[in-house]
């Protein structure tokens, strides 16, 4: 953030104040907070303040903001009414022009500026993670639908194992639809005002869960991690965006993204008057308390599942919640209490994904 930083600012863990490009650190405040005690001290409690203003041992202002959950700490300041003007004066004399004081509105908007622009740049950094896991995937299955391809001119030229040429087929659709969801993704999580645009046609939900099923066999594969259908009855077609079919995708990933080797992922469809329950139950690292009713949050991540592994942005079921609302499905999380398995350090409990969509 060095190239934004209009004020100066303290870095933490790094004991420097880094200049900022309207106001620069007077020549007083330059490597004196890691060399001076009452500094020192100082910054210890500014990294652990309320968001506001405070004043230095020296009479210089400090400003407290509350960036990501952390305290970014703008300092070396005369503002207006908030610092100790016969402190000061004389520190900075002769820098007047450079280190000018500023009003206390003038502060807020410096301020919100820098949250602003860290947004942002968070954003973008999250953005171009999420692109190059796509793109990631497009040029992996774009080269198997290449292999597959020739493998399926190659049978065509003999012209007698039929049955081999349509699962082969099968498979190349499978991919091609596989890459068509990862899409889609891309373009709820970073342009959903178009998927919004589309107009609601019929689908059916067995049969959007069953060529996901087939779609991200191989991932399961890797683990041995099988998924096992049933339904109650025949399911009716519901009305639903396109956007639809990105949802099972979604639940379905990630149960099999943070299941143990070796299980089972258990989907259950069943219809009730004009209501059509669809329950997604597997194993996952356990929820801790209170962590529930966060997990449909943007980039939240429970801890365990943090502990289990980094490959991950908290972004799949906040996309599925997004989804379920565009379409008026209802969607719950539960966990278990109950520890059902224990593996390298992490807790495993029956983790169920319950949609409720009307038909």
């Amino acid at each position: 953030m060095e190239e934004f930083n209009l004020l100066p600012i303290y870095r933490n863990g790094l004991d420097e104040i880094s200049n900022g490009i309207d106001i620069p650190v007077p020549r007083f405040c330059q490597g004196r907070c890691f060399e001076n005690t009452k500094c020192r001290e100082h910054y210890a409690k500014m990294q652990e303040a309320e968001e506001g203003i405070y004043k230095c041992p020296f009479g210089f202002a400090s400003y407290v903001l509350k960036v990501n959950e952390e305290n970014c700490i703008f300092t070396c300041l005369r503002v207006e009414d908030k610092y100790d003007k016969s402190k000061v004066i004389p520190k900075v004399k002769g820098e007047s022009k450079r280190y000018r004081e500023i009003t206390y509105d003038q502060l807020l908007d410096y301020a919100q500026a820098y949250k602003e622009y860290d947004n942002n740049q968070n954003q973008y950094k999250a953005y171009r993670v999420f692109v190059e896991d796509i793109f990631h995937d497009i040029r992996k299955f774009n080269q198997q639908i290449k292999v597959k391809n020739d493998r399926v001119y190659r049978k065509s030229q003999q012209n007698t194992k039929y049955k081999q040429i349509l699962e082969l087929s099968k498979e190349i659709y499978v991919m091609s639809w596989f890459l068509t969801l990862r899409l889609n993704n891309h373009d709820f999580v970073y342009n959903e005002e178009m998927m919004k645009a589309d107009v609601k046609t019929s689908y059916n939900m067995f049969k959007i869960l069953d060529k996901v099923r087939h779609c991200i066999k191989h991932r399961g594969e890797e683990k041995n991690v099988t998924i096992q259908m049933e339904a109650k009855q025949s399911c009716r077609d519901m009305k639903a965006y396109d956007c639809i079919e990105l949802l099972p995708f979604l639940l379905l990933d990630n149960a099999i993204k943070y299941s143990p080797e070796n299980e089972k992922v258990h989907v259950l469809l069943e219809e009730k008057g004009s209501i059509q329950y669809v329950e997604i139950k597997s194993l996952g690292p356990k929820v801790n308390d209170g962590e529930i009713e966060f997990l449909v949050n943007q980039g939240y991540r429970g801890e365990k599942a943090k502990q289990l592994t980094t490959d991950g942005m908290g972004i799949g079921l906040y996309t599925a919640k997004c989804i379920a609302d565009l379409n008026e499905i209802e969607l719950k999380l539960s966990s278990g209490d109950k520890i059902k398995k224990t593996k390298k350090g992490i807790d495993y409990s029956e983790f169920v994904v319950e949609l409720s969509v009307k038909i």
